[in-house]
């Protein structure tokens, strides 16, 4: 896949985890398909899924510098290395 692909698609998933992260700490509620938190009630669940949108934003944004070539090195490849229980492809 070329690079300028890559770069663009994890670039657009960076900016739509940056838009959820903004957005829960201007409201003060994350919403999920089955779950609500609000930081006055729930300050721990709202945490760990703002938590979570600030991870996929970290990978993203490492995927897209990877990608235009300032990153050396290759996220996929240390989380296989840090995680190596983990299938190299997909099962099916």
């Amino acid at each position: 896949m070329p690079q300028w692909v890559i770069a663009s698609v994890f670039g657009t998933l960076a900016l739509a985890a940056a838009w959820g992260i903004y957005s829960s700490l201007s409201t003060g509620i994350t919403q999920g398909k089955y779950s609500t938190y609000e930081a006055d009630r729930e300050p721990f669940g709202f945490f760990m899924v703002v938590l979570g949108k600030f991870l996929v934003l970290f990978f993203c944004f490492a995927i897209v510098l990877h990608a235009v070539g300032l990153l050396a090195m290759n996220p996929i490849t240390t989380i296989k290395q840090m995680f190596p229980w983990l299938p190299d492809r997909p099962r099916g």
